[in-house]
């Protein structure tokens, strides 16, 4: 095998504005390392570039952006040369595609960069608030059941996107994938934009595309949004609901902010026509429009000496035992793994291979090895898979025997590709800052219910997936045994646990997994056990696992594995109280009730800082002549510094038109800022057009610095009651400022005698604002009482406002509701 150093690598130019990126990502770097740009303003800045902190300090994890899956072996060389130099010698493949290289210093990105652009690869806009990874089924153009090669749309909507202006600064990530036939491999229901291809009856092709769903805390499944999308139409109608998404998405509240929850409020119905309200506005009146021009992906097949089959592999050539099939009968290793890992195609004497990674990582030396097979036995194209593995397709059947021996001999040669003893887990502690428990750990422990290649047929198609926390980066909620990591408290102590989520999937049509039971990690392994046990013991005939789990029901399975919830205390078993593989007691943070008032202050200070952040890339995008996309930087630093101010007023106001509305109304008016900021939502536009000169970008950015400072003087001066002071010389506008329908109105007066203030629904800390402005309208010695949910409003306003000086008289369960809670409390003159 190749040493790393000997790697031929064929390299290119770094294009100069690719380059200009990199140096400006190298720079900022140094000036972080020098004091001169604070950890807080850099962070965005990176994240934009595809750099994600650790949970380890001082290292990063570097997400290399792979649309469509699509590698070349001279790529593949280049990632195990920098894995190996700059990370830890291994590379991660996603679920969304991408490899990530973790443990990278921070100096060292910029030269990884630079080292990934030399063979046409980028980080940019893998993390952050933007276009994620497009993903496409690892298949395409191999499929036997494939409508048609989904590869050239994929790739061409990836690099329309990457670096455009519409991207940069959406309310949170979106993603898009593609798939092109009835199975739907890419898993397009749980996707922002899910693309599934599709024909008329003419013959013309195209896609039905879905619009809205997505997984983590919320999962929603998506709902069609055109049943057919000419090819044509495609780029328009994707920019059309990405500019509603960045229009209408919720920019206060990062676990509202997915695109599923702007369709949630408005009614799908609502966002369907304002999609095409858009779609008309920015591209259906142009008469003129070209056809969409595809971007090509080379992948012609090796040469066929004789297009046969391979009949088998009678020696085992390579040390290995047999093993009995499913059948009873002996199979040899090679059997076994052509069986799960070999995939005929669509084109006569060709099959693709599967590489199966466990856990989705693949040392550098693999990694050599796999680029040098893909060059000797087929094109050199490889692809990564959403379930975190490698394929090689284009492999001659005849060769498939030889290829099996050399991959054997370097430990790639494991049976059981994309099946369930392939398990899927994200990073989850290992490296993850959002990881709770190990999800890889628990993975490893999960091979001795599934052992690669000997799972019996009756469990073809089910799949496991394992996530280190709620957010589903390994995907749970999709899958037949699903699982996501917790803690619970148990005495003194944590101990890790994972909720069991059951009869999920994404095969024609989309479902997402019930939650069945809470379990300890411990006993994970057992009772997944037990539930094969009882899907054998009483499914009726044929009957696969999925479907038993539908038609026996959550009740039933809960009731069997209620044995394996249950947890010894510390001192009879503290192994319960350790996760998979860990070698300290398994802890989680533990936060008691904030300070109201102290979050009000957060949530402006917060708020000013993204609008500096915004305005530092506006100013360096300028200074490196992307003037559209530094407009929008502008327009949002304004956005941001007017939703700072906005908190003062008890508002937290969800688009983008309701904030300058808002502004002007009940700031703008009061003579709080400069007279010359007011209508403020005209004076700084929204998105520059692509053609956008320098003077206009200059003018802009200026217009939002000084807006910038004007809000964060205000907030220098204001007090701690968060009252805005009026700016010297300015002169308020008369003004009627009347409650907006989004702010709580108070109901008719109950037995207390006072006049209720309805704030359920209303989160933290806005209430506490909403009921100080209240109070402040009253005498003293007057009461209110105040409707809150449970949770952190009841913990936290009552204790802010005694922290003010006034009289809690009453905190009681709303109706004996515990879910809503009503507070009485008398104001005290401070």
């Amino acid at each position: 095998m190749k040493t790393l150093d000997a790697l031929a690598i064929q390299t290119q130019p770094i294009p100069p504005a690719i380059l200009e990126e990199i140096e400006t990502f190298e720079s900022e770097v140094s000036r972080l390392q020098t004091g001169d740009v604070s950890v807080d303003i850099f962070k965005p800045f990176r994240l934009q570039h595809g750099i994600y902190g650790q949970r380890q300090p001082g290292v990063n994890m570097v997400r290399i952006k792979i649309p469509f899956g699509g590698l070349s072996a001279n790529q593949l060389r280049r990632v195990a040369e920098l894995a190996d130099r700059y990370a830890t010698g291994v590379g991660h493949v996603t679920t969304r595609q991408d490899i990530q290289l973790h443990f990278v210093r921070l100096p060292d990105v910029g030269t990884v960069m630079r080292g990934l652009a030399e063979v046409g690869l980028t980080t940019r806009e893998a993390c952050a608030n933007t276009v994620r990874n497009v993903t496409a089924c690892h298949l395409a153009g191999v499929c036997q059941g494939e409508v048609f090669d989904i590869t050239p749309y994929a790739k061409t909507v990836a690099l329309h996107l990457l670096r455009n202006p519409l991207n940069q600064s959406l309310p949170r990530k979106f993603k898009i994938a593609f798939s092109g036939c009835r199975h739907d491999c890419a898993l397009t229901p749980i996707h922002d934009i899910g693309l599934l291809a599709a024909t008329r009856e003419d013959g013309q092709i195209g896609f039905r595309m879905s619009v809205g769903g997505g997984l983590g805390s919320a999962p929603r499944v998506a709902q069609v949004l055109r049943e057919f999308v000419p090819m044509d139409d495609l780029i328009p109608t994707i920019e059309a609901v990405i500019k509603v998404f960045d229009t209408l998405g919720n920019r206060k509240n990062r676990n509202k902010a997915r695109m599923k929850f702007v369709i949630e409020k408005l009614g799908f119905p609502e966002f369907v026509r304002r999609s095409e309200q858009v779609y008309a506005s920015l591209h259906g009146i142009k008469p003129d429009r070209t056809p969409l021009a595809l971007l090509p992906h080379r992948d012609e097949p090796a040469p066929l000496i004789m297009p046969t089959k391979v009949t088998g592999h009678t020696g085992n050539g390579n040390g290995h035992g047999n093993a009995q099939g499913n059948g009873g009968s002996v199979e040899t290793p090679f059997a076994m793994w052509k069986r799960t890992n070999v995939l005929p195609q669509k084109q006569p004497g060709y099959a693709s291979v599967l590489l199966k990674l466990p856990m989705g990582d693949l040392t550098s030396d693999q990694m050599v090895v796999v680029a040098d097979v893909a060059e000797r036995y087929c094109n050199g194209n490889l692809r990564t898979t959403i379930n975190q593995n490698l394929i090689i397709r284009w492999i001659p059947e005849a060769r498939v025997a030889e290829l099996y021996s050399d991959l054997a001999a370097q430990g790639l040669a494991e049976p059981g590709a994309e099946r369930v003893e392939d398990i899927i887990a994200c990073p989850g502690t290992d490296t993850c800052g959002l990881g709770i428990t190990s999800s890889k750990g628990l993975a490893r422990a999960l091979a001795e219910v599934f052992p690669p290649g000997r799972v019996p047929a009756d469990l073809e198609g089910v799949d496991v997936k394992i996530s280190g926390c709620h957010n589903s980066c390994a995907q749970h909620h999709i899958a037949t045994i699903g699982l996501h990591g917790v803690g619970k408290r148990i005495g003194d102590h944590v101990a890790p646990h994972y909720e069991l989520h059951l009869g999920g999937q994404v095969n024609g049509t989309a479902k997402i997994g019930q939650m069945t039971v809470k379990l300890p990690a411990k006993n994970v392994p057992a009772a997944v056990s037990q539930l094969m046990t009882a899907y054998r013991r009483d499914r009726k005939a044929g009957e696969s696992l999925p479907a038993f789990v539908a038609r026996v029901g959550k009740s039933k399975l809960k009731e069997e594995l209620i044995p394996y919830t249950l947890v010894p205390s510390f001192k009879e078993d503290p192994s319960f109280y350790y996760d998979w593989e860990g070698e300290a007691e398994f802890v989680l943070e533990d936060l008691g009730p904030g300070e109201c008032a102290g979050g009000a202050l957060e949530m402006i200070d917060n708020r000013i800082l993204e609008a500096e952040q915004e305005l530092y890339q506006a100013r360096l995008l300028a200074d490196k002549h992307q003037y559209a996309v530094s407009v929008n930087k502008a327009y949002r630093a304004v956005l941001a510094a007017a939703k700072a101010l906005l908190v003062t007023e008890g508002l937290d106001p969800v688009t983008d038109a309701e904030t300058f509305q808002e502004f002007d109304l009940r700031l703008a008016s009061k003579g709080t800022i400069p007279t010359g900021y007011r209508n403020l939502g005209s004076q700084i536009g929204d998105l520059g057009p692509k053609d956008t000169t320098a003077d206009f970008a200059h003018s802009k950015i200026a217009f939002a610095r000084g807006f910038v400072e004007a809000c964060k003087s205000a907030t220098e001066q204001m007090d701690k009651d968060l009252k805005l002071k009026a700016v010297e010389g300015e002169s308020r506008a008369a003004a009627s400022v009347s409650e907006s329908p989004s702010v709580a109105h108070p109901a008719a007066p109950v037995s207390s005698g006072a006049p209720v203030y309805d704030l359920r629904g209303v989160a933290c800390p806005l209430n506490y604002v909403k009921t100080k402005l209240r109070l402040e309208m009253m005498e003293t010695g007057d009461r209110l009482e105040v409707w809150l949910d449970a949770g952190e409003p009841i913990k936290n306003v009552p204790m802010s406002l005694r922290n003010d000086g006034h009289k809690v008289l009453i905190e009681e369960p709303l109706d004996g509701q515990s879910a809503q809670w009503k507070v009485l409390v008398e104001k005290v003159e401070a």
